[in-house]
């Protein structure tokens, strides 16, 4: 009786196993936050390759609630820095001395997705809202920013 032999696949060895692709390969950078940079955010010059030598002029910043700032970015002798639309951003957020900020850069969409973690390392608990929220764009003199609104959830029933 013949046993019939499958062919092996192509770059797959039996001492190996096949590789597994990362589920997100999207660049990231972190830093702490402190009070003096309430009106800038610097992106280190290690990170600005992820740009392909194409820095956009404004990025969007995302919360994991899914609520975001539009913030300009600005290049000068001393690097290039998230400012208009950063301060609030700092805000909103109400970041704290000694929080750790990670920053998830998607070149398609040039958006940073940004996890907040208090100072006891953990993440922090207002980014994970449980209400409905309506975006709603405000623009101003200096920024373009979306703000989300809560929406108060309906009753079911009889209008």
């Amino acid at each position: 009786m013949a046993v019939k032999r499958e062919k092996k696949k192509k770059g797959w060895r039996r001492d190996r196993p096949p590789e597994v692709p990362l589920i997100n390969q999207d660049p990231e950078f972190f830093d702490v936050f402190l009070p003096d940079r309430t009106s800038h955010q610097m992106i280190p010059p290690e990170f600005l390759k992820h740009f392909e030598h194409k820095i956009p002029k404004t990025v969007i910043l995302k919360d994991l609630s899914g609520r975001v700032w539009h913030v300009d970015i600005k290049q000068g002798k001393n690097g290039v820095f998230m400012e208009n639309g950063w301060n609030r951003f700092v805000n909103d957020k109400s970041l704290e001395l000694g929080q750790f900020m990670v920053f998830r850069y998607s070149k398609q969409s040039t958006t940073f997705t940004v996890r907040i973690f208090g100072r006891d390392a953990c993440k922090s608990e207002d980014q994970a809202s449980e209400k409905p929220l309506i975006r709603v764009k405000e623009e101003e003199e200096s920024d373009q920013e979306s703000t989300l609104v809560h929406q108060p959830k309906r009753k079911r029933g009889k209008p």
